[in-house]
């Protein structure tokens, strides 16, 4: 199914390529008249004026339904230009976003494997510095109980 479009005050059924060349070429041909062979057929002169005119206006009309219908097929080309160019500028956009996101999915790696190799060594610093602090104290708190003796500057020892 093919869209709508609303050109002034007509509502059609638009296949641009299509309707450039009927226009362009098949509404060109309008030839009314009849042929020779026909006299007899043919109403009265004042008749035949007054379908002269008709003829004449619906050629009129025809003619300026061919030019609404190629302004209308210009706008649509002007506006699909629009629309491809939008969509080429959406489509590097979305391609700049990947890309950063891959950067960033990367880079969440890297941090996820530091992280991972970091941690457990975090806890072993933690503990071994546990230990020391604990080392410290016992020893700090064995020469607290034993009785001190004066220190004597060096030198003064005979």
């Amino acid at each position: 199914m093919e869209p709508l479009y609303q050109a002034g005050s007509i509502l059609m059924t638009v296949n641009t390529l299509q309707g450039k060349k009927m226009v362009e070429s098949g509404l060109q041909s309008g030839d009314f008249s009849l042929s020779q062979s026909w006299p007899s057929c043919l109403p009265p002169p004042a008749d035949l004026e007054k379908l002269q005119q008709k003829v004449a206006g619906v050629q009129r009309e025809l003619e300026d339904f061919k030019q609404e219908a190629l302004k209308a097929i210009h706008y649509l080309e002007d506006a699909f230009c629009e629309m491809n160019g939008a969509l080429a500028q959406q489509e590097e956009q979305a391609a700049r976003v990947k890309q950063r996101l891959r950067e960033e999915e990367d880079r969440g790696i890297v941090r996820n494997k530091v992280l991972t190799f970091l941690l457990p060594r975090e806890k072993q610093l933690r503990e071994h510095c546990k230990r020391l602090e604990d080392l410290l104290l016992a020893g700090a708190a064995a020469r607290w109980a034993s009785p001190r003796r004066p220190i004597e500057p060096p030198g003064l020892r005979q």
